[in-house]
């Protein structure tokens, strides 16, 4: 447990010498639970995301038993598995596109271990923050309820853990590949801070509009 402990705060607060020992020598230590975490976490996000939409639509109501936390438990999982994996697949793929664009040589698996590694915390985060609610919320989504004390914490950060997760991938890919710093800037660090703004702001922006 003391060994594991080290092993993820060295990749949270010390991501060079962690992607130095680990991924450049190949030594992928609990891979396979980053991939379970990385793929649960995505099938929180995207059943979060998905809700909304219903509730949008005027169709929340009549999908019910998704609106309870043993469903949505249950479809997180389900979409997580499949999804999830799949997102991995090819957003490991993408990261080694970058790589390349970057001016450095591929490496397909060693880019899916930058991939999984850097979106480590960002999952965990989503999976540590639905737990919680399980015990105090009622329902997954409650679109009368008000903006609780909780979420008022959660929020901030859930953004310092995306956006830390593009420090964490942009100091891994200068360290253990041969990417010209410059054109990295724009590939890890740049463009995946604009992409999330922008995303974030029209998701800001519909649901504004909309309430």
């Amino acid at each position: 447990m003391e060994n594991a402990s080290k092993f993820w705060i060295q990749l949270l607060v010390y991501p060079k010498e962690f992607f130095k020992s680990h991924v450049l020598e190949n030594k992928l230590k609990y891979f396979n639970f980053a991939i379970v975490v990385f793929c649960l976490g995505y099938g929180i996000d995207r059943l979060e995301k998905q809700l909304v939409k219903f509730e949008i639509r005027g169709i929340l109501d009549k999908l019910e038993f998704i609106n309870t936390w043993t469903g949505f438990w249950l479809v997180s999982l389900a979409i997580g598995a499949i999804g999830g994996y799949i997102l991995y697949l090819i957003g490991g793929w993408f990261y080694n596109v970058r790589v390349k664009w970057s001016a450095g040589e591929g490496n397909l698996e060693k880019s899916r271990a930058l991939y999984l590694y850097s979106n480590f915390f960002i999952s965990l985060f989503i999976i540590l923050d639905s737990l919680i609610e399980t015990i105090i919320y009622p329902i997954p989504y409650d679109p009368y309820s008000y903006l609780q004390s909780f979420e008022i914490i959660a929020i901030p950060l859930l953004f310092f853990f995306i956006f830390h997760s593009i420090y964490i991938s942009y100091a891994g890919v200068t360290t253990i590949t041969d990417v010209k710093k410059g054109r990295a800037i724009i590939w890890f660090l740049v463009l995946p801070i604009l992409v999330y703004l922008v995303v974030y702001i029209a998701l800001i922006s519909i649901l504004y509009s909309y309430f």
